[in-house]
């Protein structure tokens, strides 16, 4: 990994964390919260690939968790978020509208599956509680379309938004 490229995923982890904090709801079955977080991390996955959008994601969430006071969560949140950020940016980096849409939606049920089995077995909710969430899970991950819109607008804008993470080579030019 480069230097801009450690910036440029420290910066997203920063903008994940901001935005999971930003609105938590507070969840009575389990005793989480949803938050508005998709909305960065489908960014982050579309703008800057697999790598940039499974670390930001996982780790962003992940210290939001322990800011907000629910640290009981922040691992299972790594491995959901970090999921939804790898999925999104294999499946849509630089593969157009269709594949935007499918690492999205392929990325979002694997978030909804890693809290479903984490909370059904090691955080012993049991099955009532873990599908008592799946609909708020779904919810938040849905929020994740204006994450694709805002990339499609940032890009728009600045068409060089997805090479800020990739290394820069350089050529030596023949005279």
């Amino acid at each position: 990994m480069s230097a801009k490229t450690i910036a440029v995923t420290a910066v997203c982890i920063a903008i994940v964390a901001v935005l999971v904090a930003s609105v938590p709801v507070p969840i009575a079955a389990t005793g989480g919260f949803t938050h508005p977080g998709a909305i960065a991390e489908i960014f982050v996955a579309m703008a800057f690939g697999p790598i940039v959008g499974l670390i930001a994601a996982g780790v962003g969430a992940a210290i939001a968790d322990l800011v907000l006071g629910y640290g009981s969560f922040a691992p299972l949140t790594l491995i959901a978020h970090g999921s939804l950020g790898f999925l999104a940016g294999w499946l849509g980096w630089k593969k157009g509208y269709s594949g935007m849409a499918i690492g999205w939606v392929v990325g979002g049920l694997a978030l909804v599956a890693v809290y479903f089995i984490g909370e059904a077995t090691v955080y012993g909710f049991g099955l009532a509680g873990a599908v008592a969430e799946i609909w708020i899970n779904l919810f938040q991950v849905a929020l994740g379309a204006l994450g694709i819109i805002l990339f499609v607008l940032v890009k728009r804008a600045y068409p060089q938004v997805e090479q800020l993470a990739e290394d820069v080579t350089f050529t030596e030019e023949s005279a």
